[in-house]
């Protein structure tokens, strides 16, 4: 029995919904204030807020053009904010005042975007629908406990610590925001990666610490 064609009305919202690239590129080009909040971009896109959030915060830690060092710590307390919201089934992104009017300015704004999109353009020729249940609501919850336990990480002050649990998220978020189930499972690969990685660091710190303290005794 030969396997059915994809879901025309899938294929037809997927052509219909503008790529992420684009839709930033147009927030960017658009937007007339001098300022850009986190509110601004997240009424901007509507049911896509979770997936973005959770990129927009992973971006700075997972790119080396971005990187500054301290900002893990800053941008991972909104990431474990919405994350847990994601793992306990909202619908939609909740986020306290001191968050949604955090900005930055419009022409900063823009530099980032236009650095981003052509990486995220390249991305989104390899990404299309498929293993749709990953992306699914019922998925969400378990993706959301995924993702706290990487902001997690990045919260803690570890030295290059913030490079694969950024990933990690970085590719949760994109796989949400494309449907594509196998970026999903790239984020979680990572994310895997990411604990043992960053477990056995810590279990070499202390271990040094304990021969160091024995040494002095």
């Amino acid at each position: 029995m030969s396997s059915s064609p994809a879901d025309p009305k899938l294929t037809a919202q997927r052509h219909s919904s503008p790529s992420l690239s684009s839709l930033l590129m147009d927030i960017a080009a658009n937007f007339q204030a001098e300022r850009v909040r986190v509110r601004d971009i997240t009424e901007s896109l509507g049911q896509r807020s979770f997936g973005f959030i959770l990129l927009i915060f992973a971006l700075p830690n997972s790119l080396p053009i971005l990187g500054i060092p301290g900002v893990s710590t800053v941008t991972g307390l909104p990431m474990l904010f919405v994350a847990v919201q994601m793992a306990l089934g909202h619908k939609r992104v909740y986020l306290p005042r001191w968050i949604a009017n955090r900005s930055v300015a419009t022409v900063d704004f823009q530099k980032l975007i236009n650095k981003v999109a052509p990486w995220l353009q390249r991305i989104e020729k390899l990404m299309r629908p498929r293993i749709m249940f990953l992306t699914q609501v019922n998925a969400e919850r378990l993706l959301g406990t995924v993702c706290v336990s990487l902001a997690f990480l990045l919260v803690l002050p570890i030295p290059l610590g913030n490079l694969l649990p950024a990933l990690g998220i970085l590719f949760i978020a994109l796989g949400l925001i494309e449907r594509d189930g196998v970026c999903v499972l790239i984020g979680i690969g990572i994310g895997i990666a990411a604990w043992v990685f960053l477990s056995g660091l810590i279990w070499v710190a202390v271990q040094t610490v304990l021969v160091m303290l024995d040494r002095l005794v």
